[in-house]
């Protein structure tokens, strides 16, 4: 059984392009020894990872995630509890850094990981106002 994690998150500091590079082999490192595959990449001072592999070491490897000091507002954009599949076999982590990136294909990306944090925010703050009116609402009625 496979377990997929997907997530978006921001840099807590900036990051250069050398301590990205090290993040990137810590973390294809701990994730072979975990037997967690998956893909990083890196852009105007957010992530985009999925991790994917066996349930347990995926959720031990999302909880360090959270607590790590180099991600702040981490927003779960889904989790696949029985993937029948890898999308990333052969890549304990591929670390991409779309900002040093000169590939034009990948321009794409970096509006894509943009476009979901500010959606994703978009969504929460409506999800909010609408939680507030309603116990404001419930609340006169009462």
């Amino acid at each position: 059984m496979i377990k997929r994690i997907k997530y978006v998150s921001r840099y807590s500091k900036p990051l250069d392009g050398k301590q990205l590079e090290e993040l990137g082999e810590s973390a294809a490192r701990k994730n072979q020894e975990l037997g967690v595959t998956g893909a990083l990449m890196a852009s105007g001072g957010l992530f985009y990872q999925v991790i994917e592999g066996p349930p347990e070491a995926v959720d031990e490897l999302y909880a360090a995630i959270e607590a790590d000091e180099r991600h702040t507002d981490i927003i779960l954009l889904s989790v696949e509890e029985d993937a029948p599949s890898r999308l990333f076999p052969d890549w304990s982590m591929k670390m991409v850094n779309l900002d040093a990136a000169s590939h034009v294909r990948l321009f794409p990306l970096k509006v894509l990981m943009i476009s979901v944090f500010e959606q994703r925010r978009l969504v929460d703050k409506m999800v909010w106002a609408i939680e507030r009116t309603l116990k404001h609402e419930m609340s006169d009625a009462e």
